[in-house]
Parts: C-alpha cells; structure tokens; sequence
C-alpha cells in the first residue's frame, strides 16, 4: 500500500461514523479537512472545517484546487454522493462511481429497467395517470405499493389496498421524493434477502448476503428493516441462479469500485429484484463484511479516496478481538415511538452479559433527540450487532436486549417499540 501520511482528505456527508473517520486518519497520519453548509459532528474531528455548498460544482473546484485538497471522500448521503461525484470526476480524483452509474443505480425505475435488461426478475410495476390516480390501478390488482423512485429509508413508503388508498400513497410519496417521481408495484410479501458485492479494480466480490426481517408501522402503512441476519439460508441458491447475471450487468455499466447491495423479496420460490444502493447500507453492515470475511470495507474506501489504489485487505479490523470468531451474525434495529429521548439504561448489562458476542452498538441519534413518527428508519434510534453460535443464542440475546434495553422520555416513560416479535424468527 502507498504511504499516505500527510495527505489532505475532504470529507463530506453523514456523521454517524465519525470516529471511525477519525481513527484512520490517527492511524495513517491524514489531514481531514471537513466542508458542509452547517455546522455538524465532522467539524469535531476536522483539522479544518469549512461552511461551503458541497453539492455546487463550481465552489467546490474551486476549493478542492485553494486548499490543496488529495482525496475527497463522500460519505453515506445519497444527495451528497449524486452531486459530489460528478465534480470529483471532473477533478479528476479518485471516486468509485461516475454520475451516470449512480443515476443507472439509484433511480429506482431505471434499475428496474435494467434488470429486465439482463434477465432478472422485477415486482410487475403500474403506470399512474396523475389526472386519474384511483384509475390507474385495476380493482383486482391491490394491494400495491407506492414509493419514490429516489428516496431511501422507507421514506414515502405506502401499502396500497384500495383506489384511495393509492391516491394518498401516490401523494405521500410524490411529496418524499426530490424529483416528485413516483413508482407503484404490485405488493409482495418484503420479506427476502439482501446481496452485498464488493468491487475492486474491476473485479466483482460475491461479499455476503443477509436475511431482512421488516416490522410494520401501521399508522404510515410502511415497512421498516427490524432486523438482519447473515448469512441468508438462500445464499447459494441465489447465487447460482443470477451470479452470472448479476456480473454481466454490473459489467455492462462499468462498474469498477465501490460497494453495492440489492434487496430482493423472496415469495413462492419466487425472486423479485427490488431496489440496490450503490453505497454502504444503513445498518452499517460494512462490520458485518469484516468479520465474515476480513474486508475491512470502510478504511478501504477512505484509503482509496486519497490514494487511488484498490486495496481490499491489509486494514486494521473493526472487530473487538474478544468477540468470538466463526459464528453467524444479527443485526437488530431498536425502533423508537414519537419523543425525546433523555437516558439510556440497560446497555451496560448487555455488555456485561454478552461481552464476547456484542460487537459494537451503532448510533443514528444522540441523547437529546426529538424522536418524530415517520414509519421510516429516522424512528431506529440504535443498532446492536452481535454474533451468535445458533437460532436459540440468537433468540436468548435478542430477548435479554428487550427486556433490559431503554430509552427514556422526560416523563419516565421507555419509548422503544417492541416491533419484533422473536418467535416469528
């Protein structure tokens, strides 16, 4: 691998991992310079910091070239990833995705179109007229789904079952969407499995596949990711029907570097190709790739971002070295009702308990936090990720995490919402 000791990092987007940032910049001697419009958590572990649009192009040449900028690395922000990427490329710099790719990828009708492309089986999809939204649908064909064809997180989200129904859903989502453009498909059981590939110099990674557990909100309608667990019991079974396919499309929009996952439900025997990210996953499953399969993807990427070379192995791991080796791997979502979040109570128990199967507690808020009822992943106050020996493991730690794990409104009251029920597991 290159020395990189001295060279100037940009960073841009999410906060949520950003001890993780910084433990590589200590551990290679970088120099982070974050840029955002507001002020955030990154400006904590900044050498420097700056209050700059980083989705605008001609601020952002400008400012790579006057602070002497040798990498930018975009972070987990879809709109920051669609916009940072087209002027990186035109620096010049080191980036896993070209605009187009992300544009083939993200619109969630265009990766449609593309897996008919190659083969791959789709949710049948229905044309809205919006002059006459409850007609576009036939009385025979509900329920279906309605989505943004750009969004994530289960934002706009809506199970449809009726023609008026589908005319709030189809607004929900037009509202959820940056661009206003909606998808509705026909709706089939979600529950299914997630694929992880990861690519280095052109070549693709069959990375590990999860099974996805949804929870339901049923004021929104929505279905939201309650839990994972890797790897999926169809893992061959997949990749020996679509591998093959899989590799010739990926081939055949150029995809080079990065990390992608792709959502398919799993009904009937049946497979429905649904939605991919070309990104890491919100679950932070990029400690979940290093300790099934020793990628440390996250120092990958960062190192990639200001060197240029693909480099996949030879990182430090995320892992704790007291959690055991060589078992399976959950990743359980804690989903909160609607408040503000004052204490937290439990966690030193489960760590206390479960010391050699806990490997990290990962955060989307803070203490302090205003919890607001979305039926989105906003309401996933926390992540456990834990490895297990069998199901039984797997269901006794689950159980002890909500029995003892809270968080408290300043009313005294727990606002988690027990979403998932273990014996459905």
């Amino acid at each position: 691998m290159q020395d990189i000791k001295g060279k100037r990092l940009l960073i841009l987007g999410s906060s949520v991992w950003k001890d993780l940032i910084r433990s590589f910049a200590d551990e290679y001697g970088v120099y982070l310079i974050f840029a955002g419009l507001y002020p955030a958590p990154l400006d904590d572990i900044a050498d420097e910091y700056y209050r700059v649009d980083t989705t605008n192009r001609d601020v952002m040449i400008p400012f790579v070239k006057a602070h002497n900028i040798d990498g930018v690395y975009m972070g987990g922000s879809e709109f920051i990833i669609s916009h940072a990427c087209e002027w990186i490329n035109e620096l010049g710099m080191p980036c896993y995705c070209e605009k187009s790719q992300w544009e083939m990828l993200q619109d969630k009708s265009l990766f449609k179109d593309l897996c008919i492309k190659y083969g791959l089986p789709v949710v049948p999809k229905y044309t809205i007229d919006p002059n006459n939204i409850k007609g576009s649908v036939p009385e025979d064909r509900f329920p279906v789904i309605t989505k943004p064809t750009d969004g994530s997180g289960s934002n706009g989200f809506s199970v449809c079952n009726n023609p008026d129904e589908l005319e709030f859903g189809y607004k929900r989502a037009c509202e959820s969407s940056p661009t206003g453009s909606v998808i509705c498909e026909k709706f089939v059981n979600n529950k299914g499995i997630v694929v992880f590939f990861v690519f280095s110099k052109g070549q693709m990674h069959f990375a590990m596949t999860e099974n996805k557990y949804p929870v339901y909100y049923e004021k929104q309608g929505t279905y939201v990711a309650g839990m994972h667990l890797f790897p999926s019991q169809e893992e061959q079974e997949f990749y020996n029907l679509y591998g093959t396919k899989l590799q010739s499309l990926f081939n055949g929009i150029g995809i080079k570097e990065g990390t992608i996952w792709i959502e398919v439900f799993h009904e009937n025997n049946e497979y429905y190709f649904n939605e991919v990210g070309f990104r890491y996953s919100g679950s932070f499953s990029f400690y979940t790739l290093d300790y099934l399969k020793g990628i440390n993807q996250f120092f990958s990427d960062l190192y990639y971002s200001i060197s240029g070379d693909s480099q996949l192995y030879g990182f430090s791991s995320l892992i704790p070295s007291n959690v055991k080796k060589g078992l399976r791997y959950c990743i359980y979502s804690i989903h909160c009702k609607p408040g503000k979040v004052v204490k937290e109570e439990g966690l030193l128990s489960i760590k206390e308990k479960y010391q050699d199967n806990l490997v990290v507690v990962k955060y989307q808020k803070s203490i302090g936090d205003i919890i607001v009822d979305t039926g989105s992943f906003g309401q996933v106050f926390c992540l456990f990720h834990f490895v297990y020996d069998s199901l039984k493991e797997c269901k006794n730690i689950l159980g002890y995490i909500q029995k003892t794990y809270k968080l408290i409104d300043e009313e005294g009251n727990n606002l988690i919402a027990i979403k998932l029920n273990i014996e459905d597991i």
